[in-house]
């Protein structure tokens, strides 16, 4: 299984995988290239991006298709992705805050969020309130499971 960069030829599965999972599709098509990917027998599994708002990173769309999860692979991807982050990155998620929590990512009040990010439709309108809204800081540690 390999991890690289997504092309614009893998927006139409990983737009699939976002729809199994009941993830917000919105906005996908316009950064699918900073997506990272894993290919099984050249079919993406696992997918997940860093979506710039000014010099704030927002981790989104991070997917496993269903056959392939429980094999490290969000893991694969989150490192992947904050490997090169010289900023600090947040998220919304509904169901995986223990997952990232290993990932150096905190719950942080909605408030705390950079003007950038609270205009942005994840922010507005796509996760709802209810959503634990969390932040890695440049630094963090990542611990081991």
């Amino acid at each position: 299984m390999e991890l690289k960069a997504a092309s614009p030829e893998d927006l139409n599965r990983i737009l699939f995988l976002l729809g199994q999972s009941n993830l917000p599709l919105s906005g996908v098509s316009e950064i699918v290239t900073d997506f990272k990917v894993v290919r099984h027998e050249s079919e993406v599994i696992a997918a997940g991006a860093i979506e710039r708002h000014g010099k704030n990173g927002l981790l989104r769309s991070l997917v496993v298709d269903s056959s392939h999860r429980g094999k490290g692979l969000g893991e694969k991807v989150v490192s992947a992705l904050l490997e090169d982050q010289n900023e600090d990155v947040y998220l919304l998620t509904e169901t995986a805050e223990p997952f990232f929590v290993r990932f150096g990512f905190a719950r942080v009040s909605r408030e705390e969020a950079p003007p950038e990010l609270r205009a942005s439709e994840e922010f507005r309108s796509l996760c709802p309130e209810s959503a634990a809204f969390m932040r890695r800081s440049v630094g963090a540690a990542v611990r081991k499971s």
